[in-house]
């Protein structure tokens, strides 16, 4: 059986990918389609989701959806569970919330704290809650968080992002140990550096050339990660770049997941079976 027809056969005929419209997003969009997958594609700029839409509709005859939704509001969730209510859904792809401001904690308002955290904390919390129930009740399906190696330790100068990246990394982490059993696929994908457009602008302020900083390509990163996905709970796409680490080995981390389940599940009894 090829490639393409097990990832269908997996995740079912349409995938929604939150923060879709360019760079990461939008490459996952692409390779998703490319294995014959329908796509709703979810992002504020509406002008620029339907340019990728109209593209990825010639180029591979698959259907995508659009919506410009704010995931940084409280509705947010109700409003992505509302537009794919209707279709056979099974992979979630959680790519929204970057920050490249590199402002102290104390130099930028509260305010944009507080809606990256929004963003990369409750909306993710809520939407995994959502579409992991739907997946549990369907026995099948995908949920995969884009993080970063910030997750591994916090930073002058990204002390929020790398707070709620670890967030992300450790949810997604535990999830993957509660919902294997039940045919769900989780997964986080941390890398150092990706070639998007939020990063030229970034290094663009300090004509900084992007050869410069080794980014990864995105069509690499959201291949690999698509790749990766049954496996979880993390792909670090730069582990082989640095010396052996239990910090950011894919397989060691796994290992401490298994242990610290198992541990927990001794310290508190097994689940509920209604309610696991």
């Amino acid at each position: 059986m090829r490639k393409s027809e097990m990832f269908r056969q997996r995740y079912g005929r349409w995938v929604l990918i939150i923060g879709g419209s360019d760079g990461l997003g939008a490459d996952f969009a692409r390779d998703i389609t490319r294995r014959g997958l329908n796509c709703v594609l979810i992002a504020r700029r509406l002008p620029v989701l339907e340019a990728l839409a109209a593209d990825l509709r010639a180029e591979t005859g698959m259907e995508i959806r659009t919506a410009s939704i704010d995931v940084a509001q409280s509705d947010a969730v109700d409003r992505l569970a509302a537009l794919v209510d209707d279709i056979d859904l099974g992979l979630v792809v959680f790519n929204a919330g970057a920050d490249s401001s590199g402002s102290t904690f104390l130099g930028s308002p509260l305010s944009m704290w507080q809606d990256i955290v929004r963003r990369n904390v409750n909306v993710l919390t809520d939407g995994l809650y959502h579409f992991a129930d739907r997946f549990v009740r369907q026995r099948r399906g995908g949920l995969l968080i884009v993080g970063s190696a910030a997750a591994f330790g916090g930073g002058a100068r990204a002390s929020i992002y790398t707070a709620t990246k670890g967030f992300g990394l450790n949810l997604g982490e535990s999830l993957w140990a509660e919902l294997k059993p039940h045919g769900v696929d989780v997964l986080t994908l941390c890398f150092l550096v990706g070639d998007t457009p939020v990063l030229r602008s970034a290094l663009a302020r300090n004509a900084i050339p992007v050869e410069a900083v080794g980014a990864a390509s995105t069509i690499d990163l959201a291949r690999a990660a698509l790749d990766a996905l049954p496996d979880g709970p993390m792909l670090n796409f730069d582990e082989d770049l640095a010396a052996p680490n239990p910090l950011t080995s894919a397989a060691a981390r796994r290992e401490h997941v298994l242990e610290v389940s198992a541990g927990l599940e001794h310290f508190y009894g097994a689940p509920d079976p209604a309610r696991a």
